[in-house]
């Protein structure tokens, strides 16, 4: 099946070193010349006699009329092309522009379930890897037939945010989402700082200008509803919320794509055009629900994880060994994992995986 595409970019790239004057230029010496064709001058004229007829000023008027003829239609003809294009920046490479082009002229394909026998093997992939966010991976799977049955294809769910302890295996469930979905995926680390512009960009002017990573990715690979992660958003303190959690930097930019009608005519400020953003998953994780800011919880669907059950856990490190381990260590290793959870201290999924991680990197030594 033909997967669908979707307009995002609804304007031609064009290169900077394409200036107005230049197309203005070339575009008057090629309709100078069809003019010339079209309709030749006539040299002959009526001698009437007159000793006073000057006939380099009768050519002269006419030359002027007609040269202000050919600059309007230039002009409606430069106006015309330049209308439905946008000037990108002279350091944006070649291959770059390329790919925007194409972007423009093909559109961005939807990845992900084509049917509503996709949807269900992604939500029972998703149960069976984290059956702990079962609730979550449910909501996927509903989200998706209803938009299947309303004729749609791809992956499409509203924003959602993950809020549990950390190591509880909210970014590692959105990776396996866009993973089975065959979608991209990018991961924005709040901590990192810098979060609101890696989000929506930074205008021109600055020396750290460039496009926010949901239009780099959508560029990049011509698929309109990647997954984006937004890790952490409760590290982002003071730059995040004020006092009040009112938005700020953080939120403001998120404010402009988690809502669908909003991110539709989404501006990005470095290429000064209209990118839509509509088709783009959001999956934010946050390990207090308490530091999220209002409107945010106010636009998110939020589910809370709770990864203590030793079942799972179990399952977890069992997949994670692999066919490394022998029977006798997978059965040390789960006691171990029950006998801390009765303790009231769970190990993390992050310390499962490297208890995983080392008895696999034993294993080789030994056969070596």
């Amino acid at each position: 099946m033909t997967q669908k595409r979707v307009q995002v970019l609804y304007k031609k790239p064009l290169s900077a070193s394409l200036a107005r004057s230049t197309v203005t230029s070339k575009t008057n010496t090629a309709f100078v010349k069809r003019w010339d064709r079209m309709f030749p001058s006539d040299e002959s004229r009526d001698d009437c006699g007159d000793i006073f007829y000057d006939p380099s000023k009768e050519w002269r008027e006419r030359n002027k009329r007609e040269n202000q003829r050919i600059y309007r239609a230039v002009e409606r003809l430069v106006d015309q092309k330049f209308r439905s294009t946008f000037e990108v920046d002279k350091n944006i490479s070649d291959t770059s522009v390329k790919r925007m082009h194409h972007l423009y002229t093909h559109g961005a394909r939807l990845a992900g379930p084509e049917a509503a026998g996709s949807v269900y093997d992604l939500a029972a992939v998703l149960h069976a890897q984290a059956p702990w966010l079962a609730e979550v991976s449910t909501s996927i799977m509903n989200q998706g037939l209803a938009h299947i049955a309303a004729g749609g294809v791809g992956l499409r769910f509203d924003p959602m945010i993950l809020v549990g302890s950390p190591g509880c295996g909210k970014t590692h469930f959105a990776r396996l989402v866009a993973e089975f979905a065959r979608t991209p995926r990018a991961i924005i680390d709040v901590g990192a700082g810098g979060a609101g512009f890696r989000i929506a960009g930074v205008e021109h002017g600055w020396s750290s200008a460039r496009s926010g990573v949901p239009v780099e990715l959508i560029s990049e690979t011509a698929v309109a509803n990647p997954v984006i992660v937004v890790d952490e958003v409760c590290k982002a303190g003071g730059a995040m919320h004020s006092a009040d959690r009112s938005a700020t930097s953080l939120t403001t930019s998120l404010l402009q794509v988690l809502e669908r009608s909003s991110a539709e005519h989404f501006v990005c400020p470095f290429l000064r055009t209209r990118f839509d953003l509509s088709h783009v998953n959001w999956i934010l994780t946050a390990n207090y629900e308490h530091q999220i800011p209002a409107p945010l919880l106010d636009r998110c669907q939020v589910f809370r994880v709770d990864a203590s059950k030793p079942e799972h856990l179990v399952a977890f490190f069992n997949r994670a060994a692999g066919d490394d381990a022998e029977p006798g260590e997978l059965e040390r290793v789960g006691a171990f994992i029950e006998e801390m959870c009765d303790v009231g201290r769970p190990p993390s999924l992050r310390q499962i995986g490297r208890l995983a991680k080392s008895l696999r990197a034993t294993r080789r030594d030994m056969l070596m």
